[in-house]
């Protein structure tokens, strides 16, 4: 009896103690998970998190939230009160791929600032005010893909301010007021595909201003200062397909190239002030496919332009100051021939008496174009018209003597 109740005991206390570490055995992998995933999921106050990204938008932060993450690999502060950048701002935010900074009040950015985020991709700051980079600001960044600096206060940029961004495909620069582009600033970004530096204050380019974008597509310069282009000022830009310097005070345009530029297939012109096209201009410019000369000065097209044009789809020429007089001629012949899309309604400038019609009915119904222009009147013999000859009039053999041949 004493040995059947000792065993009973004994047994209830190791039942009850593996009961116990049952319990715990099972709990414990909840516990770690619970806290593994607490952690990850962490999210500072007036935030909100997906997964590794973290949102914390329009919410008049003026500084980085703590408590953000170190494992997070997208950074939104958008919309926010932030005014600067300190240094090592995110040096504990190793991880991070994207870090948008856009719509803030940053007017200083430390110079050490993104030390310690090396695997970044994309670094929005735009729509903010920022007057000055140092020179090494980007220097710890050397993986960025997509760099945004649009709609700040930038006057200058640094002789280096790109070195190392060899893996940079697209840079945003449009809308401060950069006066001047350094010699060879973009030397390192060998991949740049992109780069956007309309609606600022340019005046000229240096001739090696884009030396080393042997991989640039798409080129923005509209809305700047220049007053003359020289396409020398683009050397060896042998992918970039578009340029666009619309809305310049542009007034002459000339080629000085010693070598085709084969790929440039889009070029916008429109909204200067050009009067005329130096002739031979387009010759370094075998496919280029569409061209707009809106709104500018010219008066007239010469043969040997219109004749350098053999790829173009697409030409836009309205808004200008067409002289609907001979000169007029081949650029009318050019276009009655031309078989892809003519975006235009050209008004005559000038003679007076023909101001503001369309210029191909003027062309038409005064005979401007034809090889012989006699005026009839009663007192003057017609004198046959050749087409496709030189102007040549023969003197009549026979007239009235009161009367002679009267022609334009």
């Amino acid at each position: 009896m004493c040995i059947c109740l000792f065993f009973n005991i004994v047994g209830f206390h190791l039942i009850t103690q593996l009961k116990g570490m049952s319990v715990v055995l099972v709990l414990l992998p909840t516990l770690l998970l619970v806290m593994l995933t607490g952690a990850q999921r962490a999210c500072p106050k007036n935030c909100r998190c997906d997964g590794k990204i973290v949102y914390c938008e329009s919410h008049a932060f003026a500084d980085i939230p703590e408590n953000i993450s170190g494992g997070s690999q997208g950074l939104s502060l958008r919309f926010n009160s932030i005014q600067k950048l300190k240094s090592n701002q995110f040096a504990g935010l190793n991880q991070l791929i994207w870090l948008y900074l856009d719509h803030n009040y940053i007017s200083s950015v430390d110079e050490d600032a993104f030390q310690g985020i090396r695997r970044l991709k994309e670094l929005i700051l735009s729509s903010n005010k920022i007057t000055y980079l140092h020179n090494k600001t980007f220097h710890p960044v050397p993986n960025l893909r997509n760099l945004d600096l649009s709609y700040n206060k930038l006057q200058t940029l640094q002789s280096e301010q790109f070195k190392g961004l060899r893996k940079l495909i697209i840079l945003h620069l449009r809308s401060n007021s950069l006066k001047t582009v350094p010699i060879r600033v973009f030397q390192d970004c060998r991949n740049l595909d992109f780069l956007d530096l309309g609606y600022n204050r340019l005046r000229s380019l240096s001739r090696n201003a884009f030396a080393g974008l042997l991989k640039l597509k798409e080129l923005h310069l509209e809305h700047n200062q220049f007053s003359k282009i020289n396409f020398a000022h683009f050397p060896r830009l042998f992918n970039l397909r578009s340029i666009y310097l619309q809305w310049n005070r542009i007034r002459s345009i000339s080629q000085g190239l010693t070598w085709t530029w084969s790929s440039l297939h889009n070029l916008d012109l429109s909204g200067n002030d050009i009067q005329g096209i130096e002739p031979g201009t387009f010759k370094c410019l075998p496919n280029l496919q569409k061209l707009n000369l809106d709104s500018n000065k010219l008066t007239n097209i010469s043969q040997e332009t219109v004749n350098a044009w053999i790829s173009l789809i697409s030409i836009t020429l309205s808004g200008n100051m067409w002289e609907c007089s001979r000169s007029i001629c081949p650029l009318f012949y050019w276009l009655k021939n031309f078989k892809g899309n003519k975006e235009s309604t050209m008004i005559c400038a000038g003679p007076k008496h023909i101001q503001g019609e369309k210029v191909s009915d003027a062309v038409e119904t005064y005979n401007i174009c034809s090889e012989v222009q006699v005026v009839n009147t009663e007192r003057s013999h017609l004198v046959p018209q050749t087409p496709q000859k030189p102007l040549i009039i023969p003197k009549p053999t026979i007239f009235k003597p009161d009367s002679r041949p009267t022609h334009l």
